[in-house]
C-alpha cells in the first residue's frame, strides 16, 4: 500500500468515527427523540423548593395554614428542561437547575411540584409521557414543545455540524408541517391534553427565540432557520390561543443576543460541549423566566 492510499484509509477512518460519534451524540445535543415518552416521565428530579411552614408565617398561633403558592409543572422539551444552562441534576432528560422553570420556582408564589419535561420530547410524547406526570392539584402549567415535531434535529445536523447536501430538505420538511396546520393541530392537541388533566390550570406556552444574530457570515443557512422559527411560534401562538392557553413571545426578548453577536444568549455548536448546542445559556433562560414570569401569575 502506497502512502497516498495510506493516508486516504485514515482520513476515511477518522470521517467515519467522526460520523459515529455524531450519531451517539445527536440525540442528547439535539433532542431528537432518542429519548422516548417513558423516560420523560421518570427522570428523577428533586422539584421544588422546601415547603413553607403551617400558618402562612402568621402570628397568633390560631391554626389554618397552607401556602399561598402556585402548583407549577414545567412540560415539553430540551427548551423546557434547561438544556444548554449546564449544571444539569440528571442525564436522562438533561434537565437543569438554572432552566427557566427551576428559576420560577425560587419565585415567592410558585412552586414547581413536578419537572417531567425532557430533551427529545415531541408533542405526542408529551401528551403521552409527561401530562400523565402532572399533579392534579397543579394550577399553573408551561408549555415549550414543537421543535422536535418540525425536526429540529436533523435541521441542526446537516445545516450547521456536518453541512450536508440533505440541509434543504430537512428544512422544507419542517416548513410544509407549518404550512399545511400540522404543528397547529399537534400543539393544540398538547394544549388540550393539560386541560383535560388539570381543568382548572393555567396553562403558558413558550415560542423559541431565534438562534442566529444576522447577518451571520459563518452559517449559510441562519436567515432560512430563523425565518422557519418566527413561522412555527406562529403556528404555536395560534395554538395556543384557539385553546384557551396563553402565549409568551420571546423572540424580543432574545433579540441582539443570538449565536454570532458580540453577547449571545444561545449556544453555538461544540464538539467539547455537544449537549448544548443550539439551545440557551444560563443567561437565556433568565431571559425566559423574566418572560414567562409576565403571564404566569
Amino acid at each position: 500500500m502506497n502512502e497516498a492510499t495510506v493516508r486516504s484509509s485514515r482520513l476515511r477512518r477518522r470521517t467515519a468515527l467522526i460520523a459515529l460519534a455524531f450519531v451517539a451524540v445527536a440525540g442528547v445535543a439535539f433532542g431528537s427523540g432518542i429519548v422516548g415518552p417513558a423516560d420523560a416521565a421518570v427522570a428523577s428530579v428533586s422539584t421544588g423548593k422546601p415547603p413553607k411552614p403551617p400558618g402562612g408565617g402568621g402570628g397568633g398561633g390560631g391554626g389554618g395554614g397552607g401556602t399561598t403558592e402556585l402548583e407549577y409543572v414545567a412540560v415539553g422539551d430540551s427548551f423546557a428542561a434547561g438544556v444548554g444552562a449546564r449544571s444539569y441534576l440528571e442525564t436522562t432528560c438533561y434537565t437543569s437547575s438554572k432552566g427557566y422553570p427551576r428559576l420560577l420556582d425560587a419565585d415567592a408564589n410558585l412552586r414547581l411540584v413536578a419537572l417531567p419535561a425532557c430533551s427529545g420530547a415531541s408533542t405526542v410524547e408529551v401528551i403521552t409521557g409527561q401530562v400523565p406526570a402532572i399533579p392534579t392539584t397543579t394550577t399553573r402549567v408551561t408549555l415549550t414543545v414543537g421543535g422536535n415535531d418540525v425536526g429540529f434535529a436533523a435541521v441542526m445536523q446537516d445545516c450547521f455540524v456536518l453541512r450536508t447536501s440533505a440541509c434543504e430538505s430537512r428544512i422544507q420538511y419542517g416548513e410544509a408541517l407549518v404550512a399545511d396546520g400540522t404543528i397547529k393541530a399537534n400543539v393544540a392537541a398538547a394544549i388540550q391534553a393539560i386541560h383535560a388533566r388539570v381543568p382548572g390550570a393555567k396553562v403558558i406556552v413558550t415560542g423559541y427565540p431565534l438562534l442566529f444574530n444576522l447577518p451571520n457570515a459563518r452559517y449559510q443557512w441562519a436567515a432560512r432557520v430563523n425565518d422557519g422559527t418566527v413561522n412555527l411560534n406562529n403556528a404555536i401562538e395560534a395554538a395556543a390561543l384557539a385553546n384557551g392557553a396563553v402565549f409568551v413571545d420571546v423572540e424580543v426578548a432574545f433579540a441582539g443576543h443570538g449565536i454570532g453577536s458580540a453577547g449571545p444568549w444561545i449556544n453555538d455548536w461544540s464538539w467539547l460541549f455537544y449537549t448544548d448546542g443550539f439551545h440557551p445559556n444560563a443567561s437565556g433562560y433568565v431571559a425566559y423566566a423574566a418572560e414567562v414570569r409576565k403571564a404566569i401569575g
